[in-house]
């Protein structure tokens, strides 16, 4: 046996290079017709994954060579012409790999399912202009991008080797991570195929801020253009002046967003007739003002594929970025498309695997059905799994169709718990919340003003879905691996601590409750809405009325809340709002609360703020550590007021409080709290009999680190 180091972390025989990215990711290429590709694809951004290895010959002879690096034996004949020829070889274990069908698109392993080898292709291989998909000087037909380039060319992940975690890690670090949205996009949508004009667009919009009802996007679907369908000229009987109708919205604190239903202009997708007229269409109507677009693919005239394994949906998406980023440098750009792989709610294909770099995403036209609910919660919850797809959302209450007010509200109220919460129909039909009179009203409402006071907590999953790939609807198997409910994909964790098992069919009309089996991960896990507790791994049945769905905070964890707003505004919280769960298990937990700008590309270069809290409870002493962790950005005040509402059990009390920094005591106020669900969705005998008590602090400088220390005993 030789042992001999050969060429560092890169082979290269015959027509055959393999390289070694990290010891669990190994890249083989057959050599293409410019020879060896080096260059940026479309799906892969950074071959420099990190922790790249060796190869040393373990075994040679005249024919082929053994080759070990990671956890890889890599078996290559001499002068390979082919990728066929060679054989990969786990050290653990008998499992092998030989390269075979490799013209297709995977789901992503579940953490639950980790398979020995993982196969991405770059299919179809094409390398971007450096200016990205928009138009580029010169006479170069595929407008600066390179089509020529295409050869066989495959990443094989190791998960079961890694662990679920690196395995995402390295799959984010070649492909390109998840965005930070706009602050705003975490509001309330409302949108509406239907012709609006001025006066009736800002009138729906002074509706809801009469009735308290947050909103911030409102989407204008096709008719905002002459024809309704295709072209870029607004339609001036209904918009006279759409400057002006812009402006006036954005005074109410609400943006616009427009649906574009394109036809080709050119050839094919990289014509520069094309490229330049979508540029000067999108911008044209960007240079209004307008937000954000909506990229709708349709299904008869539509924008061209590059490829085969970049079709029209995935090319659209990036198309439509490029252009918005190109003309909003230093802004975020927000694009809505097409799910690629759903149609119409139903799943048919596994997305492309760069997707993800571009959100946000809905499942297209579904039908006003518990059906279709039941679909959203399951795409919604598996697109995060499978394709690391964090943003796909609902037409709530379902495009097609009259929904009930039961169904409309079990909509809602998954909604509110999604990543983005957007109501939407066709013509003839709408989705205001104040459709089913002012009891269904008040219920509705409640929910989507929850919803705006979680702000703090759904903005910081969003920050782990940039920085990790985290899904904001996370199936539990990503905490659980090991238990088999923990794969249940109608119900989902919504944060770190919050358990969300929304209804999916409809009340038993004697009992005018809804019922649903729900899985119960370990640990001790508190009904939202009653304080009974649960401690799981077990399975149980929960019933409620109309006004409540099933929420389970976890012990031992946190939820963060701001105070009401209308509209998103910053992402940065001057009042925020802890409710602390106790657990006597003795574990440490650290939470984050992330905060900057909310719009701009300033997080990207660390411009952000993030604050640790921790809880740590011993031999009944409840310690609350808050330290500033980064303050790259600082937010636009100077001091913030903190409340910590302690949750106790119904026979506790705290008997003792201390709040000091590193210098000296604090201030704070004591008194009894509310639940963090709203006193308006509660009835008062199901109220939560659990005793809440409140510590408040007030102008508390942003950059101080303290500790709140309390003593929870016995009554």
């Amino acid at each position: 046996m030789i042992q001999t180091v050969a060429m560092g972390s890169e082979i290269t025989t015959g027509n055959i290079r393999i390289q070694s990215l990290t010891p669990t990711l190994i890249r083989l290429e057959e050599k293409g017709p410019k020879g060896f590709e080096d260059r940026e694809t479309f799906l892969v951004q950074n071959r420099k994954v990190g922790g790249e290895c060796a190869f040393s010959v373990v075994r040679e002879d005249d024919r082929m060579t053994l080759y070990e690096t990671g956890e890889l034996y890599v078996c290559l004949p001499h002068n390979a012409k082919r990728l066929s020829e060679l054989t990969l070889k786990l050290k653990r274990g008998n499992e092998s790999w030989k390269p075979g069908r490799l013209d297709v698109f995977n789901d992503l392993p579940a953490p639950s399912h980790l398979p020995d080898f993982w196969i991405l292709p770059d299919l179809h291989r094409i390398i971007p202009s450096e200016a990205g998909a928009v138009p580029v000087k010169g006479d170069d037909p595929d407008s600066g991008w390179d089509v020529h380039s295409d050869a066989r060319d495959v990443y094989v992940f190791l998960p079961a080797s890694c662990g679920y975690e690196t395995f995402r890690k390295e799959f984010l670090a070649l492909t390109g991570s998840v965005l930070m949205l706009p602050l705003y996009t975490f509001g309330l949508w409302y949108s509406r195929y239907h012709p609006y004009s001025e006066g009736e667009a800002l009138e729906v919009i002074d509706t809801f801020r009469e009735k308290n009802i947050p909103l911030d996007v409102f989407v204008a679907d096709t008719d905002w253009r002459e024809g309704a369908s295709h072209g870029y000229q607004v339609n001036t009987n209904l918009f006279p002046d759409m400057r002006r109708f812009i402006e006036l919205a954005h005074e109410k604190g609400v943006r616009v967003v427009f649906n574009d239903h394109p036809e080709p202009a050119g050839h094919y997708a990289l014509d520069p007739k094309e490229m330049q007229y979508r540029w000067d269409g999108l911008t044209s109507i960007l240079a209004l003002g307008m937000d954000a677009w909506w990229f709708d693919r349709n299904w008869h005239t539509h924008l061209h594929g590059v490829n085969a394994a970049l079709r029209k949906e995935v090319w659209g998406m990036r198309h439509y970025h490029d252009i918005t980023q190109a003309f909003r440098p230093g802004k975020r750009a927000l694009i809505m498309s097409n799910v690629d792989g759903i149609d119409n709610g139903k799943l048919e294909y596994p997305t492309h695997p760069a997707a993800h770099r571009y959100p946000i995403w809905w499942t297209g036209d579904t039908l006003s059905n518990w059906q279709a609910l039941e679909r959203g919660i399951r795409n919604g919850v598996e697109s995060g799994v499978y394709g690391l797809l964090p943003y796909v959302h609902e037409d709530l209450a379902g495009h097609i169709g009259e929904p009930d007010a039961e169904l409309y509200l079990r909509f809602l109220q998954f909604g509110v718990f999604s990543p983005v919460a957007r109501l939407h129909c066709t013509c003839g039909f709408d989705r205001y919340p104040w459709r089913y009179g002012p009891d269904m009203e008040q219920i509705a409402a409640g929910y989507i003003r929850l919803r705006y006071r979680l702000l703090p907590l759904i903005y910081t999953a969003a920050y782990h879905a940039w920085k990790d790939g985290q899904p904001l609807m996370r199936r539990c198997d990503l905490e659980w691996p090991e238990e088999s409910g923990a794969t249940d994909s109608l119900q989902y964790l919504f944060g770190d601590d919050l358990l969300v098992a929304p209804f999916f069919g409809p009340a038993d009309k004697e009992q005018a409750e809804t019922g649903r089996g729900v899985w119960i991960p370990p640990g001790t896990w508190e009904d939202a809405w009653n304080g009974e507790v649960h401690v799981g791994p077990t399975s149980i049945t929960v019933r409620k009325p109309l006004e409540e769905m099933p929420l389970f905070v976890r012990r031992g964890g946190m939820l963060m809340e701001t105070s009401l707003r209308q509209s998103t505004g910053q992402a940065a919280w001057p009042v925020v709002i802890v409710h602390v769960y106790p657990d006597a298990s003795g574990k440490k937990v650290k939470r984050l609360l992330y905060e900057d700008d909310g719009e701009s590309t300033g997080y990207l270069r660390g411009a952000f703020s993030r604050t640790e809290i921790t809880q740590d409870q011993q031999d009944g002493i409840l310690k609350l550590a808050v330290r500033p962790t980064c303050q790259n950005w600082r937010p636009p005040f100077e001091t913030r007021d903190w409340t910590f509402c302690i949750h106790m059990g119904a026979e506790e009390a705290l008997e003792h409080v201390q709040v000091s920094n590193a210098d000296s005591e604090i201030t704070y106020s004591l008194e009894a709290a509310t639940h963090w669900i709203p006193g308006e969705l509660r009835k008062a005998d199901s109220a939560d009999k659990n005793a809440v008590a409140a510590i408040k602090l007030k102008g508390i400088p942003v950059e101080q680190a303290f500790s709140v220390t309390v003593r929870v005993a016995a009554r």
